[in-house]
Parts: C-alpha cells; structure tokens; sequence
C-alpha cells in the first residue's frame, strides 16, 4: 500500500494522498537538508526579522499590490483545482497577485528545504505531518493563531490541535481522512465468499478470511496484506493502549508490541493468508495504480478512506469498499484516529503575513473556493465547507466523507501527535526493520527496539 497521508487522485503518480510512495533516497536527503536548517544562517537571519510578522506587520495589509508564492505537490487534478481556486482568490483581491509552484512528492520537500534554507521559501506552503513540527521548532514557519485574518472559527479546537505544536498554530488543516481496509468486493464475490462482520472483526477473522480467499482461488489470489506505512502501527500501537509518538516527542510504543505487528505480519506470509515477504516488501513503496489491491493480487488492504476513489480508478472498474480495521480482541473500541491529510502553513520569511492569511483562510473556508476545489485533498477539516460541498461529491467521496465522520465517533481522545522533529525518516525505518523480520533476519522483538532505538536517536539529535 502506498503509504503518505494525504489525498491524491489517480493523475497524480507519487503521493497517494497518502500515498504513493516517496522513495527512500530523496527523504534521507529531506531529512539532511532539514537538519541543515537548524544550524543556517539563511533562515535564522530571516527568522529574525520576520517573527513579528515581517516588514508589514502580521495583521496589516499592504497599501499596494501584493505578489504571494504558493506551493503545493500533487498531480493534474490538483493542479488544474488550485489554479481555478487562485483565480478567485486574485478576482476577489485584485491588488494581490499568487505565483504558483507546486512538484510531485518525491521533489517537493527537496525543493522546499533547499528555498527554506536559502532564506526563500514560498510565502504559503502545503504541508504534512511528517514535517510540521520540524519546520516550527526551526522557526521556519508564522503562527496563524496570531493574525486576525484566518478565521478560526472554520474549525473545530480539536481539528485545529492537530495544527498546533509549542503553542502556535503552524498549519492549518486542509482535510482530513482515516486509516481503513480496502475491500475488493468484485473479487470476493467472484470468489463466492462472504466477508465477516467487519464491523466487528478481528485480526485473527480477517486472517481466517485471507486464507480462504488464497485457498479459493488456488494461490492467484492472497487474501490481505496487514501493512501501511505509519498508519497501522500507529492503530496497532492505539489497540495496545500504547501510541507510537507521545505528547513528549519521544518514540513511545514498546518494541514488543510493535514487533508483534511485524511477527503477525510474517506468519500471515506463511500460512498463505498474505503474500510472499518479497511481495510485501515491494507493496510498500509500489506507486498506487501498481499496487496489491489495484492490481487485484490481493483482496483486502489498508488506505487511507480518501483514496478510495483513486484505488477504483487504477482497479479496472472492479468495486471496491471502505471497511473498519480489525480490532484485537480486549482492545479499547476508541482507538481511531482522525488526522489532517495535509495542511496549510505560512512561511517565517514571508514579507506578507497578512495577505498569506488571507489566502489560506479563502482556501479553507471561502464558499465558492472549497466547491471548485472539492475534495481532491481529501475530506474537507472545516465542518461548514464539509456541509457546502457536500451536495456535489461523487459517490465515492460521499462514501469516504461517511466514513471519517462515523470514525469521529470512535476516536482516542487527545488528537494524532505531530511526527516529533527528527522522525521526518519514520517510514524509511519502518520499511526497514519490515524487512529484517518478514525476510528471518531478526525477530519481532529485536526489530522493534531497533527501530525505537534508531527513531529516538534521531529525535534526539534533532532536538
């Protein structure tokens, strides 16, 4: 499955939304050059001067035109949406004009970093989970909580929490989406199968279940493979009673409990249930359209809800569903988490923070803008645009909008903790200490206080 976390569509080839997948080369690079921030002269002259709002103040607006840079990755789709969604915001503001610049995943943090550290970057940026508290705790980025020009109000204090790191509100959701399994509901039926309660089910029902699709379709077929990038562990993690990152920014799951997922994993590949470990492995950094589930090898997978639609476009027309993850058995039945596909964010070395608030609070709450924009970055994170664009979603958004807001119900409690500064590689480790458990060169054990070991080692050098 890929495996990033935000909305993506089937033109858009890297980044799955969540997905598709970053390769591992280009974000050990991100990852150098973020740590060469910490330490440049670049952004910390242009933090100085730009901490208070830059030259015009942080809730002044220009007297004169205004030109704004904005950045963003994504495919086509996007492109072509936030092109439209501009020219309204210059129609309505005319004395600003917005330069685009937007890359797909694999480009776009190495291009960011780079501009950042050169006392360049765009003046609005979209940005991630993986990196937002990197970029704040180097004061790379202006604290929207302080300009009277974004409207709050848009959002829930719970949605906004997720934005929020040391107090100051550094990015603003754009949407929102949750970790589901993807049902290839063509193939079970062609199977004559029958799933069980999903809403339900367990890890060992959903087990039970992959081997009888192996079995009916004599091997062509595997029933589910149990991985995805953070989001899994992260619920594993959650049905645990434990979290992945803690509120310290520390790595705060037990090694056991995290090698328990990997050792499940292994088993599975087995026993038949999921795929060969070389299959797997390669699942996890596979573009979408060339995945287990849209290449019907395999039945079940996990996705972040807003690709579903993007999954059925690269499935052929076979129907595909969203359904609850399995539960471990004794485990808390609020356990889900809701997290920002992506945000917004504003650059510290703005020159205009006024007119970048602005531009984000068009973004997010401006009725016209969020219908041209829909839900191409997935679930919209303001309840009042959910309600405006509602009404014209496809089927499959209709469909992925129904389930984030059923998992609402069912969420933890405190909001999904921000990737702490330093684990901007977790799915790099993640990937690797996979590999040395499904491939019988470590145990589950061993491989989890690896990867504590090597994520908090960073963490710490970052900080």
């Amino acid at each position: 499955m890929p495996q990033h976390t935000s909305p993506s569509r089937p033109s858009e080839p890297s980044k799955a939304s969540g997905p598709s997948k970053v390769s591992g080369p280009s974000r050990r690079t991100t990852v150098r050059a973020l740590a060469a921030l910490a330490g440049g002269t670049a952004l910390t002259a242009a933090t100085t001067s730009c901490a208070v709002g830059g030259p015009t103040g942080p809730d002044r607006l220009s007297d004169g035109p205004v030109t704004l840079r904005m950045t963003w990755w994504g495919g086509d789709a996007r492109h072509q949406a936030t092109h439209k969604a501009i020219a309204l915001f210059e129609k309505k503001y005319p004395r600003i004009t917005v330069e685009a610049e937007f890359a797909d995943w694999n480009g776009y943090w190495d291009r960011l970093a780079t501009s950042a550290a050169g006392g360049n970057a765009p003046d609005v940026i979209q940005n991630d989970i993986a990196y937002l508290a990197s970029y704040a705790e180097r004061g790379g980025l202006f604290d929207l909580g302080r300009s009277k020009h974004f409207d709050a109000s848009l959002f829930t204090e719970e949605t906004l929490d997720t934005g929020r790191h040391n107090g100051g509100l550094y990015g603003v959701p754009a949407s929102v989406t949750s970790m589901a399994m993807l049902v290839n509901r063509t193939l079970v039926d062609e199977l004559g199968l029958r799933l069980p309660d999903t809403r339900s089910w367990t890890w060992d029902d959903l087990e039970k279940f992959s081997r009888e699709v192996t079995r009916a379709s004599g091997g062509k077929v595997h029933g589910s493979i149990p991985l995805g990038g953070p989001g899994i562990p992260i619920l594993w993690a959650r049905q645990h009673r434990q979290e992945l990152f803690g509120r310290d920014a520390s790595v705060a799951v037990d090694p056991d409990v995290l090698g328990g997922l990997w050792e499940m994993t292994r088993d599975w590949s087995d026993n038949g249930a999921a795929p060969g470990a070389g299959v797997i492995v390669d699942s996890q950094v596979l573009p979408l359209d060339q995945s287990p589930i849209a290449t019907g090898k395999v039945v079940i997978s996990p996705a972040w809800c807003n690709q579903l639609i993007a999954y059925k476009a690269a499935a052929g027309g076979d129907e595909l569903e969203l359904v609850d993850l399995p539960r471990q058995p004794g485990s808390p039945r609020r356990h889900q988490f809701v997290k920002p596909g992506m945000y917004w964010s504003i650059s510290s070395q703005t020159q205009h923070p006024a007119e970048a608030a602005l531009l984000v609070n068009f973004l997010v709450g401006d009725e016209q803008c969020t219908k041209v924009l829909g839900a191409e970055r997935g679930i919209p994170a303001a309840t009042r645009t959910r309600e405006n664009i509602a009404p014209s979603l496809a089927p499959d958004d209709t469909a992925a909008l129904r389930y984030v807001e059923r998992m609402e119900k069912n969420l933890a409690g405190a909001p999904l903790p921000l990737f702490p500064n330093g684990a901007s590689a977790v799915e790099d480790i993640l990937q690797r200490y996979v590999e040395e458990v499904l491939f019988g060169r470590s145990s589950g054990p061993e491989a989890g206080a690896g990867f504590v070991d090597e994520l908090s080692g960073l963490i710490e050098s970052a900080s």
